[in-house]
């Protein structure tokens, strides 16, 4: 459709999109969505105009990058975009990882921590929270001790192959053998 835009290929509804939003270029479309997305101005105009304007001086090809910021049409794609990412994490499930990360210990600490400074010194909330981060430090301390409690056991690399080689033998402990 456009003779100046190479190396893309857009459908109809990429290019009624550009149309709606009122965007002069559809490489501007390509660029608010990938900012949109969470890529950094940068790299989404490299992306966008293919590297197009990286020989410009600094100050001249950040005044574009931030004309082009500026343009409502991008901001309008931008802000689709983001909304429709947002309404996604709110629809998704917690991600195991995640799930790890806020009931780990540390994580429950820390928010006990927080939530006790709060709080008035002395205050029954205060008490409570205080209460509550000994009792979680009691149960790491416990988890803490168990793992220190762990006997590991090293085999010798050379096994000896006669009562003369044998440490034990020579010590007098072991009396038999061949």
């Amino acid at each position: 459709m456009d003779d100046d835009i190479k190396g893309y290929t857009l459908s109809v509804a990429v290019h009624k999109k550009v149309k709606a939003l009122g965007m002069k270029d559809p490489r501007y479309y390509i660029y608010a969505s990938l900012r949109g997305s969470g890529m950094g101005i940068r790299d989404s105009w490299a992306i966008a105009f293919q590297g197009y304007g990286f020989n410009w001086s600094k100050d001249v090809l950040e005044r574009e990058m931030n004309k082009l910021e500026s343009l409502e049409s991008v901001q309008k794609r931008i802000a689709e975009v983001q909304g429709k990412k947002a309404e996604n994490i709110a629809e998704d499930s917690v991600t195991p990882e995640e799930l790890a990360k806020a009931t780990s210990k540390e994580q429950i600490l820390k928010d006990l921590v927080v939530v006790k400074g709060k709080y008035k010194p002395g205050s029954k909330e205060w008490t409570e929270a205080v209460k509550m981060i000994a009792d979680y430090n009691k149960i790491k301390q416990d988890e803490m001790q168990t793992e220190d409690t762990t006997v590991h056991f090293f085999l010798p690399c050379n096994y000896p192959t006669g009562k003369n080689d044998c440490v034990l033998f020579k010590n007098g402990l072991c009396k038999g053998g061949k």
